[in-house]
């Protein structure tokens, strides 16, 4: 598993680096023997110290937690202990996922292209309306409920689009 351990406004020094790549290994490895990679943001906002953690696990699961503390090494303990609360929560229907998921009942994302407007115009400038900056493609998953909401939980964003298996459309 590959760790990349980033500092913001904080000189990380070589013992924190490593005591965070060896507490990331060690809780992940427990209970995933496969994970891909992680990143470790330690970010110093005035007096506090504030530990970002993302795993991703494996096909499109991402695991985030965050714990903020006064010390650099409290708020890394405190993350670590909270991911490895979530990795043991979780750890069979994750691993159950791994083994059961099938990619050809995925269904790919409908692309929305907006149609240009001012094509037809000899000065092709846009007229006040947003440009497009870029355009990407994702998957929507089908999953149970269940799974969707240890998914939605896991990965610590505010929402999460699936297809449950009951659905028709």
């Amino acid at each position: 598993m590959q760790v990349l351990v980033t500092g913001k406004h904080i000189d990380l020094g070589d013992s924190l680096k490593q005591k965070t790549i060896d507490s990331l290994k060690e809780v992940v490895l427990k209970y995933f023997d496969h994970a891909v990679d992680s990143h470790v943001t330690i970010e110093k906002i005035g007096y506090l110290t504030v530990v970002h953690l993302e795993v991703h696990l494996g096909r499109n699961i991402v695991i985030r937690t965050s714990e903020s503390e006064e010390e650099p090494y409290t708020a890394l303990e405190k993350s670590i202990h909270k991911l490895e609360k979530n990795l043991r929560r979780y750890k069979d229907k994750l691993k159950a996922h791994h083994t059961n998921h099938d990619i050809s009942k995925e269904e790919m994302a409908m692309q929305y292209v907006l149609a240009d407007n001012y094509r037809d115009q000899e000065d092709h400038e846009p007229q006040g309306g947003a440009a497009i900056v870029a355009e990407t493609t994702t998957y929507i998953p089908l999953l149970s409920v269940s799974e969707a909401v240890m998914r939605l939980d896991l990965s610590g964003n505010p929402a999460f689009l699936s297809k449950t298996n009951s659905t028709d459309n």
